[in-house]
């Protein structure tokens, strides 16, 4: 009975020390998520203050680059559509590879299949 006690005790005191250890990694990753979550809070608002400020000192300058990058643009666009263009004037007419192989099929059957028609007519 005494030794139940005690070892039930011992149970007791065991089970108290690891819910306090659980309970102590519990808080600590609580407090490290918090700091996580304050650190990216920080550092967004680190990137999105420099871009805030200066958004008015140069809007002329962004106005320049668009258009020079609008410009740029239009002329890599006038090109690739030159550059379709002569592709489908060049390949617009040609048949294609799956279709030139079943149409040359049809009208030239294989040497296999025409041993067969003869093997199986004999």
């Amino acid at each position: 009975s005494k030794e139940e006690r005690y070892s039930l005790k011992q149970q007791i005191d065991r089970l108290q020390e690891e819910v306090e250890k659980q309970y102590q990694l519990y808080r600590n990753e609580a407090d490290a998520r918090k700091m996580l979550i304050s650190d990216i809070i920080e550092l967004k608002y680190r990137v999105d203050a420099p871009a805030m400020k200066s958004d008015n000192s140069t809007e002329k300058d962004d106005t320049t680059l668009i258009k020079f990058k609008l410009n740029k643009t239009k002329e890599d666009l006038a090109k690739l559509q030159d550059k379709l263009n002569e592709v489908l004037a060049d390949y617009g007419d040609v048949v294609p590879r799956r279709e030139y192989e079943r149409i040359e099929a049809l009208v030239h059957p294989s040497p296999d299949f025409r041993c067969s028609e003869k093997c199986s007519s004999i």
